[in-house]
């Protein structure tokens, strides 16, 4: 298993450009806080339903944010449209790392387990070929060979809905084992939403971590609306 997280993490390290990470991260922070807004600005409206609401929407949050970070930066994606269901998801390949996106509530969170995420999690965490019934989109993501498959983990700072708790309160980049029933390595992004730093050193990544501090992600400043365009 180390070996499998030391060749991960590598590959983390090496195949991710930083800067995409940044746009992703800093983006699901101001959708979140659109997200609030959209639902606080209805007086009508009851707390217990727009934290419902928000609770249905922000997954919807980390698509936009995802997309419009991999089309800036030239990161190849695709929506795919599961034939067990019909929902759409998006699937990012950033080198050697396919992305895909899961809410969470807490840092603590087992993986929500799904069939064509345990399709996508082969053997040790690495795709050999990737052979699901996702409908009949076209492939722009040709080779999907010899891949690790990694998740983005995001969820909101606490249960309340107020402006502090349903803004961006963690967000990871996570790695699966085989059988999706576990993380074996993840990477905090936190500090990346809110100070726009690069991918820290391979000393500065967690494998198990072991707490479950509720830290509030800010939105870092914007430097043009056209950033996202």
């Amino acid at each position: 298993m180390k070996s499998f997280i030391e060749q991960a993490r590598q590959i983390l390290l090496r195949d991710i450009n930083p800067d995409f990470l940044e746009a992703f991260a800093v983006g699901l922070a101001w959708e979140y806080n659109s997200l609030y807004e959209e639902l606080a600005d209805d007086p009508a409206l009851l707390d217990s339903y727009r934290d419902e609401e928000f609770n249905k929407q922000r997954s919807g949050c980390a698509v936009r944010a995802l997309a419009r970070a991999a089309k800036q930066h030239g990161v190849p994606y695709e929506f795919r449209r599961l034939s067990s269901n019909g929902q759409q998801k998006i699937l990012v390949k950033a080198g050697r790392v396919i992305l895909i996106l899961e809410p969470i509530q807490t840092l603590g969170d087992h993986p929500a387990t799904a069939d064509y995420k345990i399709q996508l999690a082969d053997t040790h965490g690495f795709v050999r070929q990737l052979e699901l019934e996702l409908g009949d989109m076209p492939h722009r993501i040709s080779d999907w060979s010899g891949c690790i498959l990694g998740v983005l983990l995001h969820g909101p700072a606490g249960a309340k809905f107020d402006r502090q708790q349903k803004s961006l309160g963690a967000v990871m980049l996570a790695v699966p084992d085989a059988g999706y029933a576990q993380w074996v390595l993840r990477l905090d992004l936190q500090s990346i939403a809110m100070y726009g730093r690069n991918l820290p050193a391979e000393d500065d990544i967690q494998d198990e971590p072991d707490q479950d501090d509720n830290v509030v992600v800010t939105s870092k400043k914007r430097n043009s609306e056209s950033e996202f365009g």
